[in-house]
């Protein structure tokens, strides 16, 4: 089974090529939390999609609770001691 790390490096890697960015620069991106940075880079249809998604709190509530995004967060923790 692969690490959630390599699978999120992997997932990181996919999207910061979609967005013609680094993935150092979507990491970052996304560590301040600067969605609107992001979505500037996505089409229109892909923004307002994320846009909808984010919105809505039974989505936000299910990526806050998973599991993937707890081991996230625990990986950012580290990084920044």
């Amino acid at each position: 089974m692969k690490s959630s790390k390599s699978t999120m490096e992997k997932m990181l890697n996919t999207a910061s090529r979609n967005l013609g960015m680094s993935a150092e620069e979507l990491k970052g991106l996304l560590t301040k939390g600067d969605v609107n940075a992001i979505m500037a880079k996505m089409n229109d249809k892909d923004a307002q999609k994320l846009k909808d998604a984010l919105d809505d709190p039974n989505v936000t509530k299910n990526i806050k609770d998973s599991p993937e995004m707890a081991k996230y967060m625990e990986d950012i923790k580290k990084t920044k001691d």
